[in-house]
């Protein structure tokens, strides 16, 4: 039976198990931490932007704003970091089948990022948030996508 990789993720961590056969425990292939996810927008944004002055008045405007909200742009940073795992294990064949699990916001993201050769490995995505769960409860949870 071929190996099946199960991706259970959130915006700030992820783990990827694999398994062969239903009956089988899980095995855990990586565990992945992005605590900027975390961080509140203004600590990501570390530098106020530059300001500009206008030409009536004293007063000064920022100069720039993000064009994304900066907590969006480290979650879509992690969705690309994930990508590049999924790419990584693609290329090893280490997995035939593989499932998406995250919010469904997240899950978008993901989609996204993903390869064209990755997105044609997927068998089933699961829009929910799985990722507080402990590792033993993760089976019975998604059984009905194995």
């Amino acid at each position: 039976m071929p190996t099946t990789w199960i991706l259970i993720a959130d915006a700030s961590r992820a783990r990827v198990f694999a398994v062969t056969k239903k009956s089988e425990p899980w095995a855990l292939v990586k565990e992945v931490a992005h605590p900027q996810s975390r961080s509140k927008g203004m600590d990501i944004m570390a530098d106020k932007p530059g300001r500009v002055s206008q030409s009536k008045g004293v007063r000064h405007r920022p100069g720039m704003q993000p064009t994304t909200d900066p907590k969006e742009a480290e979650a879509e940073r992690f969705a690309l970091q994930l990508a590049g795992l999924l790419d990584e294990g693609h290329g090893h064949n280490a997995y035939a089948r593989l499932v998406l699990v995250a919010p469904p916001h997240f899950l978008g993201l993901l989609r996204d990022a993903v390869s064209g050769q990755v997105k044609k490995q997927i068998s089933a995505t699961v829009g929910r948030d799985l990722s507080m769960l402990k590792d033993h409860e993760l089976p019975e949870r998604l059984a009905d996508v194995l």
